[in-house]
């Protein structure tokens, strides 16, 4: 009998081996998500514009006679923002479960167009005051609401179980581009020819992505939704028995109250490195690229079988950084120490909603996301509270203390918390 004679592996052969073994980019074969995919990155270029554009505009408008910034100003901005969905999210996500994910973007990027249609007119003719820039984040703050967890719960019916990670850390890869991108290009507009051309930005790609939208399937609530309702007390209930599911949104809840609120006050730190808007934009693009780096990581694990000890070590790491860029008050180290924050952040935010998802019944997904999106609406006393610190002992102290509670957070739960751990 001849003997096997086994195919020599040339370095051709290995690299081809090796590139199959990447999973990041598996989702993007599926072409119902493929659309999707371009779709949101029209739709997160508008979102991570705007995230400069509002707190920086109020903040600088907020200067009274000797040139003084408020942070009070800046921080109310960001509380009323976020304010809305603490009441809205739970109807938010019935809403999601109940009709088409498709037609509430369409409809949430009208609104959206429109706010900024009516900013950029405002600062044109130079009659808005900070409080202006406030009122309408309201307005965006409360369609957002809406946009948040219908963009993620969609996810779960254009992809199967096994590309649930990686499909939602593709989705976040998507917004770290733009986070890394469009803050600064927002910067350089603001600086260069006046902040009303940077909504007009803004304006125009809500509304491509509003037309794009129309390639994208109209995914429907499944029959298990139209079964149990689409209420906002089933969906309390479902979240609040006892099991990994309330564990996820507890971690989420600690996280995004304590620590999201670091991307909105970056303009505070404008006085603290004595630097520029245009540097402010660079702080935004280093945080986008540690951003892409964490969700770029993520999405690289496929079905990742230990996503508790990924998530816990990303929150750890998260806490860790935030407090050395806390303390840091040379430029270019803070602009450095941008990339582990932002790895941190978007690794902790992508690894908790895939495994929400997983978790999580397909005819509650959108209620769930409502849920882990709604913990915003309890930022507004967080930001507030952080923001009186800064007024009293400075911006190093109230977001150094922050970065301190999320790393001892971590640490707790990564040798006390053996279920979070466990989770697969």
């Amino acid at each position: 009998m001849a003997s096997h004679q086994q195919t020599p592996q040339t370095p051709e052969r290995r690299r081809l081996r090796w590139l199959r073994s990447i999973h990041t980019f598996d989702s993007i074969a599926i072409p119902t998500y493929r659309k999707y995919f371009v779709v949101m990155f029209l739709y997160f270029a508008a979102m991570q514009a705007t995230q400069l554009a509002r707190p920086w505009i109020a903040f600088d408008l907020s200067a009274d006679e000797t040139g003084q910034r408020s942070a009070f100003a800046l921080g109310l901005t960001i509380a009323m923002n976020t304010l809305p969905s603490l009441v809205l999210s739970p109807y938010a996500g019935g809403l999601a479960d109940r009709m088409s994910k498709r037609t509430i973007l369409q409809v949430c990027a009208v609104f959206m167009g429109l706010f900024a249609v009516v900013t950029a007119v405002g600062l044109w003719g130079g009659w808005f005051m900070w409080w202006h820039v406030m009122l309408i984040g309201v307005g965006q703050g409360a369609v957002m609401t809406f946009i948040t967890p219908t963009r993620r719960a969609i996810i779960g019916e254009l992809v199967d179980h096994d590309h649930l990670l990686n499909a939602t850390a593709l989705h976040t890869v998507t917004q770290n581009v733009n986070r890394m991108i469009m803050p600064a290009a927002a910067a350089v507009i603001i600086g260069g020819v006046g902040a009303e051309w940077a909504f007009a930005l803004i304006a125009a790609l809500y509304g491509a992505g509003l037309l794009l939208l129309f390639v994208v399937p109209k995914t429907m609530a499944s029959g298990g939704a139209r079964r149990r309702g689409a209420s906002v007390a089933e969906g309390f209930r479902y979240a609040a028995q006892p099991g990994p599911l309330r564990t996820l949104l507890l971690i989420s809840f600690i996280a995004t109250v304590t620590g999201q609120p670091l991307q909105h006050l970056l303009p505070l730190f404008a006085d603290v490195l004595e630097i520029s808007v245009d540097q402010v934009g660079l702080l935004y693009t280093f945080f986008g690229a540690g951003s892409l780096i964490g969700s770029t990581t993520a999405a690289s694990l496929g079905n990742f079988k230990q996503k508790g000890l990924l998530l816990l070590g990303f929150v750890t790491l998260w806490g860790l950084a935030i407090l050395s860029f806390a303390v840091s008050g040379i430029y270019v180290l803070s602009l450095a120490l941008m990339v582990p924050v932002g790895i941190g952040h978007s690794g902790r935010n992508t690894v908790n909603i895939a495994t929400l998802q997983a978790y999580t019944d397909p005819d509650m997904r959108g209620r769930v996301m409502a849920l882990n999106a709604g913990m915003a609406g309890f930022m507004p006393p967080a930001v507030l509270a952080i923001t009186g610190v800064v007024e009293l002992f400075g911006a190093q102290v109230a977001i150094g203390g922050v970065g301190a509670v999320i790393f001892v957070y971590g640490l707790w739960l990564l040798v006390f918390a053996r279920t979070v751990r466990e989770l697969e």
